[in-house]
């Protein structure tokens, strides 16, 4: 017996290696085009369209505020693509990736009453 079903499909789950614990919680939304971004990336939500962008510090489009962390690797340079995010739990710092606008200090504040900590493995 198979364990795939009609018109199903699946991919093994592996769990990202900058999510450490906490309330870990994921959602899912659609990268824009033009952008090939690596696991661990900061992503922000474009107010206009709703698509999700590297967050950059400096932005005035809403994306600036960011949401989550990309959960996978996502190359979107020719076309949108769904994506999923952590929105929620203990991240490693050091596997979180910032656009280069985000200072240092800011990046500490940056999740700051969203669910996601930022924390240094032990």
């Amino acid at each position: 017996m198979s364990d795939i079903y009609a018109g199903s499909s699946f991919v093994p789950y592996q769990p990202a290696p900058f999510i450490l614990g906490g309330l870990v919680a994921f959602d899912s939304g659609t990268l824009a085009s033009g952008q090939n971004l690596e696991r661990g990336t900061v992503i922000g939500r474009v107010s206009a369209t709703g698509n999700l962008v590297e967050s950059q510090q400096d932005a005035s489009d809403g994306s600036q505020i960011p949401v989550g962390v990309l959960n996978h690797d996502a190359d979107a340079t020719s076309a949108s693509m769904n994506v999923v995010y952590a929105k929620g739990g203990d991240l490693d710092k050091t596997q979180v990736s910032f656009h280069s606008s985000w200072s240092a200090v800011e990046q500490l504040a940056a999740f700051d009453g969203t669910p996601i900590s930022l924390v240094t493995p032990e």
